[in-house]
C-alpha cells in the first residue's frame, strides 16, 4: 500500500523511502519465520518496526492528499491560461486573478509540508538504519562504509542535476597508545560523537575504515567544506590534545564516487605525512595544504562557515 501511494503520479517519490519499506517488511517477515513468538525482545523489536512502517505510511498519505489537491488547482488554473490564450476568455483577467490567489495559499502549504515530511522521513531513515546493522558501524554507532557509499551516490546524482553542491571531507586521529580490550573502540566512539555533535543535521558522518571517517555535506561548497574541517580540527584538538588530519574536496561535474573518494584520500595522505593536525584539500587539479591558525585570536568559525556556505 505504502509503495503505491508513493509512486502515485504527481508526487515526488523518493527511492530511499521506498527501500525503507521494503527493508521493514523484510525483517518483519524474517523474524516472524526465524524466532519464536513469544520472545519479549522480539516483541518489542518488532512494536518498533510497525511503528516506524505506520509513521512512513501517514507521511505518505499526507502528501498524496495534499499534491493530489494541488494538482486539481493547478490543473484548473492552466485550463484558464489556455482559455485566455486562445481568446475565449479574452475578458477573465480577474477570474485568473483570483484563481492565482486562490493557488498561491496550497501551494504555500505544500511546501511546509515537504520541508516537515523531509524532516520525519529523515527520522524514520535513522529508526531503520538501526534495524540494518549492515549499514552500522558496531564500534562508532556511526553509518558504516557500505551506508556512506549509497548515501553518497544520491547526493551525487543531485549534483549531477545541477540541483545542489556537495562536498566531502575525509578525517584521521592517531589511535591511541592504549590498546587494551576495548579502549580503541571507546576511543573511536568518542571521536565519532564529537563529529556528530560538529556537523549540521543534513550531514553525513560514516566511519569509512580503521582510523578513517567521513564527512559528507550536501549544498556545500569547498569554502564552507573547508572552515568547518577547521571548526572540527580544533575542537578534537580542544577534547583529545591530539591532531587530527583532514583531506577536503567538493564534487565536480559528473564526478563519480571513487573518483571523489580518491581525491579526498589523496588530499587525507598529504596532511598525514605532517606530526601537527593540518588539513588539505584537492581541488581536482591540485593538492595543497588549507593554512589556518589551530588557536586563533578570537573564534569567529561559525560566522565564516555561515559566510562561506552563503
Amino acid at each position: 500500500m505504502l509503495a503505491g501511494i508513493l509512486a502515485a503520479p504527481g508526487l515526488l517519490t523518493d527511492t530511499a523511502a521506498l527501500g525503507a519499506v521494503a527493508l521493514v517488511a523484510y525483517i518483519l517477515g524474517r523474524r516472524r519465520r526465524s524466532t519464536p513468538p513469544d520472545d519479549a525482545p522480539l516483541r518489542m523489536e518488532l512494536a518498533r518496526a510497525q511503528d516506524v512502517a505506520q509513521s512512513l505510511e501517514r507521511i505518505a498519505r499526507r502528501l498524496h492528499l495534499e499534491t493530489a489537491g494541488q494538482l486539481r488547482s493547478t490543473a484548473a488554473f492552466q485550463r484558464r491560461v489556455r482559455q485566455m490564450q486562445q481568446g475565449a476568455a479574452a475578458a477573465s483577467w480577474q477570474t485568473l486573478r483570483d484563481q492565482a490567489d486562490a493557488l498561491l495559499g496550497p501551494t504555500m502549504k505544500l511546501t511546509t509540508t515537504l520541508s516537515l515530511a523531509c524532516d520525519e522521513l529523515r527520522v524514520q531513515q535513522a529508526q531503520l538504519t538501526s534495524y540494518a546493522g549492515a549499514r552500522t558501524d558496531a564500534a562508532t554507532g556511526l553509518r558504516n562504509r557500505r551506508a556512506m557509499s549509497e548515501q553518497l551516490a544520491a547526493l551525487l546524482t543531485a549534483h549531477a542535476a545541477g540541483r545542489r553542491r556537495l562536498a566531502l571531507a575525509m578525517f584521521s586521529p592517531p589511535l591511541p597508545d592504549d590498546q587494551a580490550d576495548g579502549a580503541c573502540d571507546d576511543y573511536l566512539k568518542a571521536v565519532g560523537r564529537l563529529m556528530e555533535q560538529t556537523v549540521r543535521g543534513l550531514d553525513v558522518v560514516a566511519r569509512y575504515s580503521g582510523d578513517e571517517f567521513v564527512v559528507l555535506m550536501p549544498k556545500t561548497p569547498l569554502a564552507g567544506a573547508l572552515v568547518f574541517a577547521e571548526r572540527l580540527v580544533r575542537q578534537f584538538d580542544e577534547q583529545f590534545r591530539r591532531p587530527l588530519w583532514g583531506g577536503v574536496v567538493e564534487a565536480l561535474p559528473d564526478e563519480t564516487p571513487d573518483k571523489l573518494l580518491r581525491r579526498a584520500y589523496s588530499a587525507l595522505y598529504s596532511a598525514r605525512t605532517h606530526d601537527e593536525a593540518c588539513i588539505f584539500q584537492h581541488n581536482g587539479a591540485v593538492v595543497r595544504r588549507h593554512q589556518f591558525q589551530l588557536h586563533p585570536a578570537a573564534d569567529a568559525d561559525l560566522d565564516l562557515y555561515c559566510t562561506a556556505l552563503a
